[in-house]
């Protein structure tokens, strides 16, 4: 892995535990009527998925249980279709899938935090 990808990964971390902390002690009903905690989050997801965009392509090849394309698939939904993101699928990509990114590129790098 090279230097830059480390970087990077360290970088997605950052982004996904703020958004893990913008929705701390929040339900799904909460969320929906906070427009801006929608922005921030989408924001947030949108920056992990122009970053992961720079991983290098054997970083990702060696790491096939990171969804890469589905992480860069879901920052061009917000991107480039922002009103018809789906916040059911915002709001379980929050809880589920996003600790578990933290998790394995916590793996990747060989740390322990979370």
């Amino acid at each position: 892995m090279t230097d830059k990808d480390r970087i990077i990964l360290h970088k997605i971390i950052n982004y996904a535990q703020e958004i893990i902390g913008y929705v701390d002690n929040m339900d799904y009903k909460q969320f929906v009527g906070d427009r801006k905690t929608i922005a921030a989050c989408a924001f947030c997801i949108g920056q992990i998925g122009e970053l992961a965009k720079d991983i290098s392509a054997e970083t990702q090849e060696l790491n096939p249980e990171i969804a890469w394309k589905s992480i860069r698939g879901m920052r061009n939904k917000i991107v480039h279709d922002y009103e018809n993101v789906n916040l059911g699928v915002l709001w379980g990509t929050i809880g589920e899938s996003l600790p578990e990114l933290v998790q394995q590129i916590n793996q990747l790098l060989g740390e322990k935090r979370t």
